[in-house]
């Protein structure tokens, strides 16, 4: 830790101002951190930040101590060296669950990306940090791929940074299935006639669909006498956010 906390003060303010100077955008990024800063001093130093930048740090829930709090502090100090209007934000996620992590990470990419200007970038840093986050933060990314400017990601054997384009898989549903998964999401506990009723779809067509859900895990049905009731499954929540 100590080793970073030099490295850090060696890096002047110009040198991260300076590292990109063709980027007159307002960059905001998105990392993992975990006791290790040099990931994410690597990525600013190639990518430069300067003053209405922001840095989002993205920390499990459980499993905080004296060294995570070390480096939230070195990441601060340091931003704070290049300029006092850069927003430092450090967003905790349920590493309890990884679809409640998932869930929240989605969400949370989507409303940067709604919230930002036009003139706003989002940068992704798939390096460092708990490796349970670190794979919610990565699937997140791949479902928003569109809406990310650049990614990143810092080898532990090269021990040196690469950007890298993310696949954009775009929504692996077809419109009718996804308004359906939306009105389960709505109605929990529902039926298909129910379904059938509030989107004007015949009960033949919401059945043939809510079997293709059901398969492949995305609603779950109960028999109730001679009906089928359903219910959302973790995967469809995340589907309906993608």
């Amino acid at each position: 830790m100590q080793k970073n906390a030099i490295r850090m003060s060696n890096l002047s303010s110009n040198a991260f101002i300076q590292a990109d100077a063709n980027f007159s955008q307002m960059r905001i990024y998105i990392s993992p951190l975990g006791f290790d800063t040099t990931h994410l001093v690597s990525l600013l130093f190639r990518l430069g930040i300067e003053g209405g930048d922001k840095v989002c740090l993205i920390r499990p829930k459980d499993g905080e101590d004296d060294r995570a709090l070390r480096a939230i502090e070195d990441v601060r100090g340091m931003l704070r060296k290049i300029s006092s209007e850069i927003q430092l934000d450090v967003i905790h996620v349920n590493n309890r669950s990884f679809h409640d992590m998932t869930a929240t990470l989605l969400d949370f990419i989507r409303t940067l990306n709604n919230n930002q200007t036009s003139d706003g970038k989002l940068i992704v840093n798939l390096s460092g940090g708990p490796r349970e986050v670190l794979v919610s933060l990565t699937l997140a990314s791949i479902a928003f791929s569109a809406k990310i400017h650049q990614c990143a990601i810092f080898s532990d054997i090269s021990r040196e940074l690469e950007t890298i384009e993310l696949p954009h898989l775009g929504s692996l549903l077809e419109d009718r299935a996804k308004r359906i998964l939306a009105d389960i999401a709505t109605h929990d506990q529902t039926s298909m006639s129910e379904i059938g009723k509030r989107l004007q779809i015949s009960e033949s067509t919401v059945s043939r669909q809510c079997s293709k859900l059901a398969a492949e895990k995305y609603i779950l049905f109960r028999q109730d006498g001679r009906y089928k009731i359903f219910s959302l499954l973790p995967k469809g929540e995340i589907a309906l956010k993608m």
